[in-house]
């Protein structure tokens, strides 16, 4: 409870500080472009890494061993590739450059509908990821602090809606990247002392390969298909998350991007040190039998609490830091989205930075009733939040905003078109093959209406907004 009570002490003197930094809607959703790669990189890998990753993580490897791996192979190279495909499309050198996702799209694209909807394709998908920060805050007191779950969550949301609420993400830019940091020192520290309580990396894997073997195959206890399409998710995903293209907003200029792949790979590398050390080490603990666990989501508090109350205390610093700055990064994007895309896809003015601190607490309370509310397992939360995002935004993103051709009418309709795919899906996820990804079909499906629509469109002539996104194509 003590570490509840720092935390919303720290929050608050951060609002406070932060209040009267924020007072534009430059500074308040993109931290008026004054980051430069080391901050923006540990910010940006802060804000990836939630609760899924020090909760569900874990407890994947419990239920799938090495196929949960497949979700992180690709984490070498996804720093670069955000860089390469999306960072040199939103670092313009121009103080006026968007500073939204809709916004960006619009930019580039032309045309209202394509901000509109894209606008709403991320408000619904907030909401759905900031449930898994809720989820996750809920275990954490249920399991680590003895404390009723619906409390918990309240009060880290609380914490988080605060700072974010008074001061955006000028307030955001800094408590992330100060979490960040924390949460890379911690993940490697506690990966270790977990995988030294089971006997070492070897004894672990002796133990599995006597009790559990099923899990160390190539593919774990995952279908070959599955493994393989969580792979190309989280592979390809990264592009399409908006809380990752946020922090290319943050970027003073378009050098800093030489150095952001470095800081992103390594800082993410360290964090993720926790997914494969405590997987490994407490599924092997528990097959010994040394800890009991009744569902995947108590792996890691049960290890941690196997481990000693220092790492409780260490675990529970970094799970909070982990879900805070996920979760300020969601809040302050469905804000931005409610009072500065639909209203400019309206012809209408922005609502204000007032206006957008209602909608953070607002946001906040729906979410944190969706999410411990909810009865999914964090891991599979998390999946289905990144998947809706992949599904609506990876074809604009990846395909619409480098292609010449692609009009805003066709862009539009693929966002549409790929979240209603990935929400008809995954409410059926129980039913379909094993090698069907809710968020890649959408993603397929979006796809598909992007290029046919725009080939189609083609017939009509280059339109005034096509034309113009080719003579300000960035120079490679």
């Amino acid at each position: 409870m003590t570490v509840l009570v720092v935390v919303l002490l720290a929050a608050a003197g951060l609002a406070v500080w932060a209040v009267g930094k924020a007072r534009e809607a430059n500074e308040y959703f993109a931290a008026g472009h004054r980051a430069g790669p080391w901050l923006a990189g540990l910010a940006g890998t802060a804000a990836a890494v939630s609760g899924f990753t020090f909760v569900g993580g874990p407890g994947l490897f419990l239920v799938a061993g090495v196929g949960s791996l497949w979700l992180i192979l690709s984490a070498p190279f996804t720093g670069a590739l955000q860089c390469w495909v999306v960072g040199e499309r939103v670092v313009e050198d121009r103080p006026d450059r968007p500073i939204t996702v809709p916004e960006l799209l619009q930019h580039q694209l032309g045309g209202r509908s394509v901000r509109a909807v894209a606008a709403v394709a991320v408000l619904v998908g907030c909401v759905a990821s900031l449930a898994v920060q809720a989820r996750a805050a809920a275990v954490l007191g249920e399991t680590f602090l003895r404390l009723d779950g619906w409390l918990t969550a309240a009060i880290v949301m609380l914490a988080i809606t605060t700072y974010t609420a008074a001061g955006g993400m000028r307030a955001g830019l800094l408590a992330d990247a100060v979490q960040g940091g924390v949460m890379a020192l911690v993940a490697v520290g506690l990966a270790g002392a977990a995988l030294a309580a089971a006997g070492g990396p070897l004894a672990a894997i002796d133990t599995l390969t006597a009790k559990r073997p099923e899990l160390l195959g190539a593919f774990g206890s995952f279908e070959p298909g599955r493994a393989a399409s969580l792979y190309l998710l989280f592979a390809l995903g990264p592009l399409a998350q908006p809380h990752y293209v946020q922090k290319f907003f943050f970027l003073r200029r378009r050098t800093d991007l030489r150095q952001l792949p470095a800081v992103l790979t390594g800082a993410l590398a360290a964090m993720l040190a926790l997914w494969f050390g405590v997987g490994l080490a407490g599924t092997a603990l528990q097959a010994e039998g040394r800890i009991t666990v009744n569902r995947p989501d108590e792996l890691a508090p049960h290890v941690m609490t196997l481990l000693g109350p220092w790492a409780v205390l260490l675990a529970g610093v970094a799970v909070l830091a982990a879900m805070m700055s996920t979760a300020a990064s969601f809040l302050n994007l469905a804000a931005a989205a409610v009072t500065r895309d639909l209203p400019a896809a309206a012809g209408r003015a922005s609502s204000g930075v007032g206006t957008a601190r209602w909608v953070t607490v607002a946001t906040a309370a729906a979410a944190t009733v969706l999410g411990v509310g909810s009865d999914r397992a964090v891991a599979w939360l998390g999946i289905a939040g990144w998947g809706f995002f992949t599904a609506a935004l990876l074809p604009v993103v990846a395909l619409g905003l480098a292609w010449p051709l692609c009009r805003p009418a066709p862009a539009a309709a693929a966002i549409a078109a790929g979240a209603l795919v990935d929400l008809v899906l995954e409410l059926s996820r129980a039913h379909l093959p094993a090698a069907v990804e809710p968020g890649l079909a959408g993603a397929a499906a979006g796809a598909l209406v992007l290029v046919v629509g725009s080939f189609c469109s083609r017939l009509a002539g280059p339109t005034t907004a096509s034309l113009a996104r080719t003579a300000r194509s960035p120079r490679r």
